[in-house]
């Protein structure tokens, strides 16, 4: 399925995608250790939402990665929060917890938006056998870095982002068009169909380079400019839509 292509590689922006020289010091002193402050609301923040979870699974680490624990962070960084647990202690079907994790992990971002030093706190919580591609990772726990990031100047694949990002919102706009046109079925099976698209190939791009591949930073532009919101919410009126019965 496929209708004319609107979006312009050209004018995807990436102008936020830079390495800088230091950490930001919003968050970081000049040792590179973690603002005291910073950290100790984020593990308060962390343990109070695990709590609410009402699980008794051992809490392993309590990490903080992405681009804030990194060189490339930008306006658009988020202060992503890992808590990282053994899914086995909380029951041996592990993806029906990964599951759970993942709905209740979107349910708190949505309900809240707390801000650290100009930065929205991300949580997710992940389990220990998980791989993750950061190269940048600070335990809160133990107030150290798990994997201490090096800058570098990497060269980005810029066409190949644009282009990866400029294709995927094109899809992203079509099923705005089903929705549009009332084919609420349509629209929430090639949601569906573009939602795990954009799974595998960050995830495809994240095995083979990490964090600079092509494919993660299309992702990131998605994120960047809304796209990703937009199609959960239109997975989500789809789904309202194909549901509802009007009044006889």
């Amino acid at each position: 399925m496929r209708f004319e292509e609107e979006v312009d590689p050209e004018s995807v922006d990436l102008s936020s995608f830079v390495s800088h020289e230091t950490l930001d010091r919003k968050v970081w002193n000049s040792d590179e250790k973690l603002d005291p402050a910073v950290r100790d609301r984020l593990l308060q923040i962390a343990q109070e939402f695990y709590d609410k979870l009402g699980i008794k699974a051992e809490i392993k680490d309590i990490t903080l990665t992405g681009s804030l624990a990194n060189y490339n962070w930008s306006k658009f960084s988020d202060l992503d929060t890992h808590i990282i647990i053994d899914f086995d202690d909380v029951d041996e079907n592990t993806e029906l917890v990964r599951d759970l994790m993942q709905q209740t992990k979107s349910n708190w971002n949505r309900k809240h938006n707390i801000m650290v030093k100009g930065y929205e706190v991300e949580l997710y919580v992940q389990d220990e056998r998980d791989p993750h591609f950061s190269s940048g990772v600070y335990s809160l726990l133990n107030d150290e870095w798990v994997t201490k990031p090096r800058r570098e100047d990497k060269e980005i694949d810029r066409e190949a982002v644009k282009q990866k990002a400029a294709s995927t919102m094109d899809m992203i706009d079509d099923v705005q068009k089903l929705f549009d046109e009332g084919d609420y079925d349509g629209a929430m099976e090639y949601g569906e169909k573009v939602r795990d698209k954009i799974k595998r190939f960050r995830s495809s791009g994240l095995e083979r380079e990490g964090e600079y591949s092509f494919e993660n930073l299309a992702f990131k532009v998605l994120r960047r400019n809304d796209y990703l919101e937009r199609l959960s919410k239109l997975r989500v009126d789809a789904y309202d839509s194909q549901m509802s019965m009007t009044q006889q």
